[in-house]
């Protein structure tokens, strides 16, 4: 694999998560697997220098080092090239995008495919991830013959972010002029469009679920007519890391728990999450909880329109999460408004996050859109009901309750708007005060097949072992 962060060393969201849970399970099944990125400045260890690697990149050659680690029975490689990764944060700083991003990232395509060739890799797949890593099969097909009969797999994470620069880059990334056109080429609205490059360039195109991989074809930001063409795209649903996010055994919440004692075990978890956040209100009222990057995408636009409705009707919140500004504002706004019911931390907070998915009774993912979210997984996996809009992977992973109540486990709305998001909290809130009014077991049957379902990265990977093996059937005896 070559990816710009892995979550064994640092990580910016999802992507992260993906790439070293994914890897770890691979290793597991009983597969080789090495994983290349950068050696950013916050990269601590003690990591091992390998070999040196030299590319001509920027009009001249550039010499860069190896350095070795493994990480949970994975083996990484970093590229050491401080020019461009010794910087406190991986892709901006809060005055915004590095102007040198294109140089970046290109630049670890051309030294992540220099370091197979050096270490003696050989590999059957190079699996690439998102923008900062959809140069790499062009470069392979223009610089490294040696290595054409090696598939390369292209994973999308989030169409959004494409990678998109002026095209006087073409000459410092070492690309003939050639391939800036937008027929076969990397060419888009007469700029560079690194994530085109992936797409056409890969012998099979991947994303993070399969109903993403539907939206994609239908909307993806202007590069839908090309991956309508592409014949292997496939729609694989992240996982989660079952070491890390396990009720039984998770040190960070106050008390463990199974599916055979999680009344008690919430129960508890919930009390004190609101001594936490400091919540006075009675036990038996709703805590809904949501760990967020506060962003639009999230669906925080929808939480602003629904809110003082949702502390009216007698629920509780807990936000934890940080982001734009704008809606940092928002909840700490709301906090001020509604101090009795309304809790929020502007901060990235491991321990916090597992104590709100361990001690909510419900959690929030209104998103706009979602490639595949991993929050409501989480919150599943602790017994934590989830309300979600149903697109992506969210559609691909809650069953809403009310349609369909022999397989429901959670509650799902379909427009994008504040009101059938409250509805569909308010549908949650029926069964939930059932159960606190009468006991019913309706509510607890939901949070048993919450706790049930399997979203462990074994699956997972043995799905990936079957587009593997596809792709590399594909380079055998071709489509």
């Amino acid at each position: 694999m070559v990816t710009s962060e892995s979550s064994a060393y640092i990580k910016t969201g999802g992507l992260g998560d993906v790439v070293h849970s994914l890897a770890k399970a691979l290793v597991k099944l009983g597969h080789t697997l090495f994983v290349i990125m950068p050696k950013y400045a916050k990269i601590k260890g003690n990591l091992q220098k390998t070999a040196f690697g030299k590319v001509f990149f920027n009009h001249g050659w550039q010499e860069f080092g190896i350095y070795e680690d493994i990480k949970e029975h994975v083996r990484y490689y970093f590229i050491d090239f401080p020019e461009y990764y010794n910087r406190e944060h991986v892709y901006a700083s809060p005055k915004g995008e590095y102007g040198d991003n294109p140089l970046r990232f290109a630049f670890l395509s051309m030294a992540g495919l220099e370091t197979i060739r050096i270490l003696n890799i050989e590999p059957d797949i190079i699996h690439i991830h998102d923008w900062h890593t959809g140069l790499l099969p062009l470069y392979k097909k223009l610089y490294y013959q040696d290595l054409k009969e090696v598939s390369a797999i292209f994973t999308i994470h989030n169409a959004l972010h494409q990678g998109v620069y002026e095209p006087h880059f073409i000459p410092m990334l070492n690309l003939p002029w050639e391939v800036f056109h937008p027929y076969e080429g990397i060419e888009f609205y007469g700029k560079i469009n690194y994530l085109k490059s992936g797409i056409a360039f890969c012998d099979v195109l991947t994303t993070v679920s399969p109903s993403y991989a539907e939206e994609l074809r239908q909307y993806a930001y202007g590069l839908e007519g090309l991956i309508r063409e592409k014949k292997y795209f496939f729609g694989i649903l992240n996982g989660i890391d079952y070491d890390l996010w396990n009720p039984e055994e998770d040190k960070l919440i106050k008390y463990n728990y199974s599916v055979k004692n999680f009344l008690k075990g919430k129960a508890g978890n919930k009390k004190h999450l609101k001594e936490t956040f400091g919540l006075k209100t009675i036990q038996e009222k709703p805590l809904v909880g949501m760990v967020s990057r506060l962003t639009a995408q999230k669906g925080l636009d929808l939480v602003q329109g629904m809110l003082c409705e949702a502390v009216r009707e007698g629920f509780d919140f807990v936000f934890l999460g940080s982001g734009e500004e704008k809606y940092q504002d928002m909840l700490i706004d709301f906090m001020k408004k509604h101090p009795e019911s309304v809790r929020v931390r502007i901060e990235y907070n491991e321990e916090l996050a597992h104590k709100i998915f361990a001690g909510a009774d419900l959690f929030l993912m209104p998103s706009l859109f979602e490639p595949c979210g991993i929050s409501q997984m989480i919150a599943m996996r602790y017994g934590t009901v989830p309300v979600v809009r149903s697109t992506g992977g969210l559609k691909d992973t809650v069953i809403d309750y009310v349609d369909n109540s022999l397989e429901g486990d959670g509650f799902s709305f379909q427009e994008y708007s504040s009101k059938d998001f409250m509805h569909a909290l308010l549908k949650a809130r029926v069964y939930y005060d059932m159960h606190m009014c009468n006991h019913s077991k309706e509510w607890s049957e939901i949070i048993k097949r919450c706790m049930k379902k399997d979203f462990s990265w074994e699956k997972r990977a043995r799905e990936y072992e079957r587009i593997y093996s596809t792709a590399i059937m594909l380079k055998r005896y071709g489509s």
